[in-house]
């Protein structure tokens, strides 16, 4: 049942266009955004920071994080953090696409990639990092009604920072942006 939804999704990731160059000032970083199939319907991977990590404490985000000089490219750096953070072993993630870059007014460009791991992935949080992981329905982020935003300038333009509550998170910032837009382009894909 998933599978036509997993192709349609990496079709019209195909025609996103991919990762972005990060502009000058902003520390370029890389999220895996974690799909998997749960009983027929798809799930996204969500975890919780830890309150002793510098940036972002107690914040919902997607595994990753900012690119090391031994990464061959954001997708390693994705990979390699997700590794570190929840225990996803890069053997096990499937790339599905590259969304459209998300800067963020804390300073970084963040480059998601959506990948498909098993149903039956075992998590392992790094206990200094993270403090909790959970998945959510990926269908929840397409009810546009459930968000919240604020309006702020950033990079001399109009940017509207989301916030979605989901259970006893507040999900916001980067985070909620990303859900936001992969929401929409799910949409795109059930179309095809």
């Amino acid at each position: 049942m998933t599978a036509p939804f997993f192709r349609n999704l990496k079709e019209v990731l195909s025609q996103n266009g991919g990762p972005g160059v990060s502009p000058d000032g902003l520390r370029p970083a890389g999220v895996l955004v974690p799909l998997c199939e749960r009983g027929g319907g798809v799930t996204v991977v969500l975890a919780r920071r830890s309150e002793r990590v510098p940036h972002h404490k107690g914040q919902i985000c997607f595994p990753g994080g900012s690119r090391d000089p031994g990464d061959a490219d954001l997708f390693a750096t994705a990979l390699r953090e997700a590794e570190e953070e929840l225990g996803i072993r890069r053997e096990d993630v499937e790339l599905i696409g590259a969304m459209e870059p998300v800067p963020t007014v804390t300073g970084f460009f963040i480059q998601p990639y959506v990948v498909q791991i098993p149903g039956e992935t075992r998590f392992s949080l790094d206990d200094f990092e993270m403090e909790e992981v959970f998945e959510a329905p990926l269908s929840v982020f397409a009810d546009y009604d459930r968000y919240r935003y604020a309006e702020t300038t950033f990079l001399g333009e109009e940017y509207r920072v989301y916030f979605f509550d989901y259970g006893p998170h507040t999900i916001w910032g980067a985070t909620a942006r990303i859900l936001h837009r992969l929401a929409e382009l799910v949409g795109e894909s059930s179309l095809h």
